[in-house]
């Protein structure tokens, strides 16, 4: 029986403890890529009707108590043009599924706008709520205009604080400058936070 050196024996401890570490590394690299390609969750953010802000230019102006959000129109400027933005909240009724509401907004959408035409319609998120994306075009006057809305049903916590929360923005679809404020509202859309 042939016997193996004290140094044979030490040189297969080292090569058996770096063929370890190697198989660990990689099963850690792999671990790490499959971890990279999930989902990061997206916090659900319930609404708090009695807490309003607005911040404009860098100034914070609380609502007092007592008084809640209905419904903001403003006109932004982007890239030079004008865009409008606005939000709106109400209650919502018991029952009444999310897409069941969206199609009573395309309704009146269509009722306010004649010939209005939907693009698109996409599931998404809203403040971590699932929501539904309309974009939709029609003409004031001469002028056409593209429409975004974002609508959620959101619920915070029991059945009768249902609220029906909408986003919209419109452009006008002709000036080039607003190419790029269909992707800064959807980002925006996407950063909204809670206090």
């Amino acid at each position: 029986m042939a016997t193996t050196s004290i140094y044979d024996r030490l040189s297969q401890k080292r090569e058996a403890a770096e063929a370890l570490a190697r198989q660990q590394a990689e099963e850690e690299r792999v671990a790490a890529e499959a971890l990279s390609k999930m989902p990061v969750p997206v916090p659900v953010l319930p609404l708090d009707v009695g807490q309003n802000a607005f911040q404009i230019a860098g100034l914070n102006m609380r609502v007092p108590k007592g008084f809640g959000f209905r419904e903001i129109d403003t006109t932004l400027e982007f890239a030079g043009c004008e865009v409008t933005f606005s939000a709106r909240r109400r209650i919502a009724p018991q029952g009444l599924p999310l897409a069941k509401a969206v199609e009573g907004y395309v309704k009146n959408l269509r009722d306010l706008h004649v010939g209005m035409t939907l693009v698109r319609e996409a599931e998404g998120l809203l403040a971590g709520h699932e929501a539904i994306a309309l974009d939709y075009l029609f003409t004031v006057g001469q002028e056409r205009r593209h429409g975004r809305t974002v609508c959620a049903i959101i619920s915070s916590g029991d059945e009768l604080s249902r609220q029906w929360f909408e986003v919209s923005t419109l452009i006008d679809p002709d000036k080039e400058r607003l190419a790029d404020w269909l992707v800064a509202f959807d980002a925006m859309l996407a950063d909204i936070t809670a206090q």
